[in-house]
């Protein structure tokens, strides 16, 4: 399931995606995590509306995900984040991914000329259900708030939002 609110040429727009997974929570969070810098993220970046991807480790639960992407039209300015993203497992099996903007390398990846920084708040959490003839089932729960930046008209944001939205079917499409 996919919701998306978006008003007409506001550059904020909110979406929550959600599925479920066959796998565990430590899988589904590993393939979140490891599949920011995959090889298969670089093969298909351009068709995820990704220019440009740079990640570093901070520690073991945690790193810097810069972003660059296309707004797929031309005449838009393509969109850089700046993410810290922290990832949790509770008490409960529940593990939580928290990516949130950060100006900590701005020195050190100043936004391209031209281009636009967008800002935005986004939670991964998957929680445990119970197994299915002894496979493992997750729910997996994606909720962003994203502002590119600027006037977006709303058939830019359709675009643009499913592609964003579809990481969670593509979570579950590598379990499957």
């Amino acid at each position: 399931k996919m919701r998306l609110v978006h008003v007409e040429g506001a550059s904020i727009a909110t979406g929550t995606a959600m599925t479920v997974v066959d796998g565990s929570v430590e899988e589904c969070a590993a393939w979140v995590i490891t599949g920011l810098d995959s090889r298969e993220t670089w093969n298909k970046m351009k068709q995820y509306g990704l220019v440009d991807i740079n990640v570093k480790p901070i520690n073991s639960h945690s790193l810097y995900y810069n972003t660059t992407r296309s707004l797929g039209m031309s005449g838009l300015a393509n969109r850089e984040g700046r993410n810290k993203i922290i990832w949790h497992k509770e008490d409960d099996s529940k593990v939580f991914i928290d990516l949130s903007d950060t100006g900590d390398l701005q020195e050190d990846y100043p936004v391209k000329a031209g281009n636009v920084l967008a800002t935005g708040h986004s939670v991964w959490i998957f929680e445990p259900l119970d197994p299915t003839g002894g496979v493992p089932q997750t729910a997996a729960t994606f909720t962003t708030k994203v502002d590119l930046g600027g006037n977006i008209p709303g058939f830019v944001m359709n675009r643009v939002a499913p592609k964003f939205l579809s990481t969670v079917s593509r979570i579950r499409e590598h379990f499957f």
